[in-house]
């Protein structure tokens, strides 16, 4: 994932991941308004309250698709809730979260027959003020399987700040972030549903049969995101109350300015939005993504 805050006055923050199933380590936070910048390690849970909370921003997420009819979106354990072009859906913050959640997502279906899509998703903030933040979506293309299995996406970082002679890309590692490392357990590597290294491209599968997981009647998104939110925190041993505190140090660190340029002239994204995703096309290889929205990418286990 990445996540980028646009035209705050102060705490401009940039956030990505390293497609790695690790809830502590995967994750980076650099504050673009520091004299110096350099990656820091943030946790999901605090990528989760920057997700959603009302400032303006750019995202890079991961949207799955099955040939499952009817998959029960709640059922999710690693995916995480948002409001896309009005309807509200499941979304993965890395394709690696995706696959993993497989082996948790409730539905009945032989793993040889099983297919399935990984679109990386660029999202921007829509200026209407709502309870629940809302994104307008930019661009989508489904990942080969090679992409799925080494997608890293500090490489948007790495060109944002190429020529910030202020950047340096060396890790910041507090002692007690050392020590207090939160990592996922070790899930069935053997499961064939959740082992990313054995994915492979199915060419005889027609895009048509897939879909996103139901997320109708949702009811409250945010009571929904919390429950989710403590059961994986009980389920992976985490301290409430160190947990929450990191969580208010990161949110007291967002001073938000809530009227950006591109809320003050009507208008759905800023001139540096569209400049930032022609960025992202570019370093991702992807100039061409007229082509490789049309390019569908059907995925299978070996």
């Amino acid at each position: 994932m990445l996540l980028e805050t646009l035209d705050l006055r102060t705490n401009d923050i940039l956030i990505y991941s390293q497609n790695v199933f690790n809830f502590n380590d995967s994750f980076k936070i650099i504050y673009k308004n520091q004299k110096l910048k350099r990656p820091q390690r943030i946790s999901y849970f605090d990528v989760c309250s920057f997700v959603k909370d009302p400032s303006p921003k750019n995202l890079i997420i991961y949207r799955l698709l099955t040939n499952v009819n009817n998959l029960d979106a709640y059922s999710t354990k690693y995916g995480y809730f948002i409001k896309i072009n009005g309807k509200i859906e499941l979304i993965y913050f890395d394709p690696i979260f995706a696959i993993k959640d497989l082996r948790h997502l409730r539905f009945d279906l032989d793993s040889e027959r099983f297919r399935f899509k990984i679109q990386q998703t660029g999202l921007t903030s829509l200026t209407k003020k709502e309870p629940e933040p809302g994104f307008a979506e930019v661009y989508n293309f489904d990942l080969k399987a090679t992409e799925a299995q080494t997608q890293n996406d500090k490489i948007f970082a790495d060109a944002i700040f190429a020529f910030d002679e202020n950047f340096v890309d060396e890790e910041l590692i507090p002692e007690s972030n050392s020590k207090n490392s939160i990592k996922a357990n070790n899930e069935l590597e053997n499961d064939p549903r959740i082992n990313i290294r054995k994915i492979s491209e199915d060419k005889n599968t027609s895009a048509k049969e897939l879909k996103a997981p139901s997320a109708q009647d949702i009811g409250n998104v945010q009571d929904l995101r919390e429950e989710i939110i403590d059961l994986l925190k009980q389920a992976l041993g985490i301290n409430e109350t160190h947990s929450n505190k990191l969580a208010n140090k990161n949110n007291s660190n967002i001073n938000i300015d809530r009227q950006p340029e591109a809320d003050k002239k009507g208008d759905v994204r800023s001139t540096e939005v569209n400049n930032l995703f022609d960025l992202f096309k570019s370093t991702n290889k992807s100039d061409e993504l007229s082509f490789r929205e049309k390019d569908s990418v059907v995925l299978k286990f070996d």
